[in-house]
């Protein structure tokens, strides 16, 4: 990757950082994001700093054990332990997402998955959004914790925490992020006015065989509903 690709990458990661910030997804000194620059380096979010207020030069490149490559640069999120192990898992992820989206962990703390077939965009493109179990931000604990649900799925809810979105570039995977909190955001509301109601099975079918059409992994898709 030449100089003008890297630049490219880091304002791009400072537009993601406002678009989140300015949505309230990323409060503070919230969230953290990452790129792959190539099979070597990681571009990603320093700690201790608001995501609205990035700029290029504040991004840190570290390699794929997580250490910085200029030991003059700030430190990584501690949370980069987690883009590590879908890293590790997923070699056609190219970039995380992770972000504190108010509905999505209202959700969580809820006890309300975002699994069953309710919304039409969510089962065609990310089939289902499962709930990852607790465990302490900012620990290896975590990493392996997702393991076995980011083997197939694009999207996470991180229970108590936030959400975690992956894909094949930054964008794409900031606006898995915007499918995730309005899913959470529908799905909570609809439980407000009384309760939900799947689409019926047949329906639900016709959407995974269009998903499946696509590419879609099957091992991603929510369960058909009782007829």
């Amino acid at each position: 990757m030449n100089f003008d690709q890297e630049q490219q990458y880091r304002h791009e990661m400072v537009q993601i950082g406002r678009w989140l910030y300015e949505r309230g997804w990323t409060p503070s000194y919230s969230g953290n994001y990452s790129v792959l620059l190539d099979e070597q380096r990681i571009l990603t979010t320093p700690t201790g700093y608001c995501k609205g207020l990035l700029q290029p030069a504040d991004l840190i490149i570290v390699d794929r054990q997580g250490v910085p490559l200029d030991p003059q640069t700030p430190l990584p999120s501690s949370e980069l332990l987690m883009h590590l192990a879908v890293y590790a898992e997923r070699p056609d992820v190219h970039a995380c997402v992770h972000a504190h989206p108010p509905c999505t962990i209202a959700c969580s703390i809820a006890g309300i998955e975002l699994t069953q077939p309710l919304l039409e965009d969510i089962i065609l493109t990310l089939g289902k959004i499962p709930t990852v179990p607790y465990a302490r931000t900012g620990t290896a604990a975590l990493g392996e914790a997702i393991k076995p649900f980011i083997r197939d799925h694009d999207a996470l809810v991180l229970d108590h925490h936030g959400s975690l979105t992956v894909a094949s570039s930054l964008t794409k995977a900031f606006h898995r992020t915007e499918q995730v909190e309005q899913a959470a955001t529908i799905i909570s509301t609809a439980l407000s006015m009384g309760r939900l109601q799947p689409l019926a099975a047949e329906h639900v079918a016709d959407l995974l065989a269009v998903r499946r059409a696509r590419g879609g992994n099957p091992k991603a898709e929510p369960l058909l509903p009782e007829a």
